[in-house]
């Protein structure tokens, strides 16, 4: 049954293995569009926070440090 069956069926698992792969492409895609719209987003308010509430160069240090003891499970 299996050998009939897989060279029988060769190009239509072909084409499922296609739906796969483009799927995986589209989510790959979609997850790198969020994370560059994130860091877009935390760009522009820190960038505004510099320009009208007063942060220094000091900023970025001091988040880091916050976010390693305040949510140490976010990472990147």
């Amino acid at each position: 049954m299996s050998k009939e069956l897989t060279s029988k069926n060769h190009a239509e698992y072909g084409e499922i293995i296609s739906i796969i792969e483009r799927a995986r492409e589209d989510a790959f895609r979609a997850v790198n569009h969020e994370l560059i719209s994130m860091y877009w987003d935390i760009g522009a308010y820190v960038s505004e926070k510099v320009k009208y509430s007063g942060w220094g160069k000091s900023v970025v240090a001091d988040f880091i440090r916050f976010i390693q003891s305040e949510r140490p499970d976010i990472k990147g």
